[in-house]
C-alpha cells in the first residue's frame, strides 16, 4: 500500500510529547466549574414522527455562555423510567446533526440517542460568541490568539452541557452512556471523555482535533483539508506561530486524551490525508483505559469509512451498553 504518511511499524510506536502549558489542568478545572455554576436548562418540543414505536423531540439548551444548542432527541416510545442506555452523538466540521432517519435504528434497538448540532455550523446551534482577529476563513481560527477566547471552547463546555442534559433524564441509565461521532464528532468524543468522567464507552471514528502541530505541518492544499486554515493563517503571521499553537494545546487530545477513563474505540483509515493516520495513532498510543484501534486500509477520509465500520460499531455498543 502505498503510503499517505509513517509506515504502520513507525505509527504504532508514535507516541510525541504531550505539549501541556504549566495551567491546563487548571484552566480547565475553571472552565468547567465556571458551567457548573450555571443551571441545566433546556426546553423539549415533541416532534410528530412518522415512525410510531418512538418518541422524538427537539431539544434546544442553553450551552456555555447560555448560547442556544440544539439537538434531536429520540428514545423508545414511552420510556419513562425505563433506565435506558444513551449514544451521544457529534457531527463532522461544518456539518450538523442530519435528518431524524439518521438515527431512528437506536431506540428501536432499545436507545435514546441525542445528536447535537456544533455551535455555529451548519445546524440549529448559535454561536454568541464575538471572537477578536486576526482569523482565517472557517472555524479553526477563530479567537486562535487567546485560549479564553477560541472557539473550541464553547464547543467542547457544549458538549459536556449535552451530558448535563441527558443526566437531568429520569428514563436515562447514565452508568451507560457512549458518546460519538465522526471526523470533527470523533475529535469531539474524545475531548468530552477527556474532560468528562461520565462516558463509558467512546467510538472516535477517523478522528479530528488531534496531535495539531503534525497535522498543520503535514497539511497540503492538494488535502483541501480544514488544518489548512491554521497554516494559511501562520503565513499571514509567521511571527505570532507560536502563539497560535499554545492556544491550541489547551485544545489538543494529545493532552487531553490520558484522563480518558471510558473503554475507547478508534478508528483510523489509512490513506487518510485529511486527519492523518499519524495524529491518530498520536493520541491512541496515550490513551491509558482500556482501547482498541480498528483499522481501515486503503480507506480515505469520507462516510464510505464510516460505513466500512458499522457492524462492527453496532457490536461495539451493544456488547458495552
Amino acid at each position: 500500500m502505498a503510503l499517505v504518511d509513517l509506515p504502520l511499524d513507525q505509527l504504532k510506536a508514535y507516541k510525541p510529547e504531550k505539549n501541556k502549558e504549566k495551567d491546563f489542568d487548571g484552566f480547565w478545572q475553571d472552565k468547567i466549574k465556571y458551567l457548573r455554576s450555571k443551571p441545566v436548562e433546556y426546553n423539549m418540543e415533541k416532534i410528530d414522527y412518522i415512525v410510531p414505536e418512538i418518541d422524538v423531540y427537539k431539544v434546544i439548551y442553553k450551552g456555555y455562555k447560555d448560547a442556544p444548542i440544539c439537538g434531536h432527541y429520540l428514545t423508545p416510545k414511552n420510556a419513562l423510567n425505563s433506565h435506558l442506555p444513551v449514544i451521544l452523538i457529534f457531527h463532522g466540521y461544518t456539518g450538523n446533526k442530519g435528518p431524524i432517519s439518521l438515527n431512528v435504528r437506536w431506540p428501536l434497538m432499545g436507545y435514546a440517542v441525542f445528536a447535537v448540532d456544533v455551535r455555529g455550523q451548519s445546524g440549529e446551534s448559535i454561536d454568541n460568541r464575538y471572537y477578536s482577529g486576526p482569523s482565517y476563513a472557517g472555524y479553526m481560527t477563530k479567537g486562535i490568539f487567546n485560549k479564553d477566547d477560541y472557539y473550541y471552547l464553547g464547543a467542547y463546555l457544549d458538549s459536556i452541557r449535552a451530558i448535563d442534559f441527558l443526566a437531568d433524564r429520569k428514563e436515562l441509565d447514565m452508568k451507560r452512556l457512549c458518546v460519538t461521532g465522526i471526523s470533527q464528532g470523533g475529535g469531539l468524543s474524545l475531548a468530552t471523555a477527556g474532560l468528562d468522567s461520565r462516558p463509558k464507552l467512546v467510538i472516535s471514528e477517523i478522528p479530528y482535533l488531534c496531535h495539531f502541530r503534525r497535522a498543520v505541518e503535514w497539511a497540503e492544499p492538494i488535502n483541501e483539508g480544514t488544518y489548512l486554515e491554521i497554516a494559511n493563517l501562520i503565513r499571514e503571521h509567521p511571527d505570532r506561530e507560536d502563539e497560535m499553537f499554545r492556544t491550541l494545546s489547551y485544545f489538543d487530545n494529545l493532552n487531553l486524551c490520558d484522563n480518558i477513563s471510558a473503554k475507547t474505540i478508534i478508528t483510523c483509515a489509512l490513506k487518510d490525508t485529511i486527519c492523518p493516520p499519524s495524529t491518530v495513532f498520536a493520541v491512541y498510543n496515550h490513551i491509558e483505559s482500556e482501547k482498541n484501534l480498528e483499522l481501515l486500509p486503503y480507506s480515505v477520509h469520507d462516510i464510505a469509512a464510516s460505513i466500512r465500520f458499522d457492524e462492527k460499531k453496532l457490536e461495539y455498543i451493544k456488547k458495552n451498553l
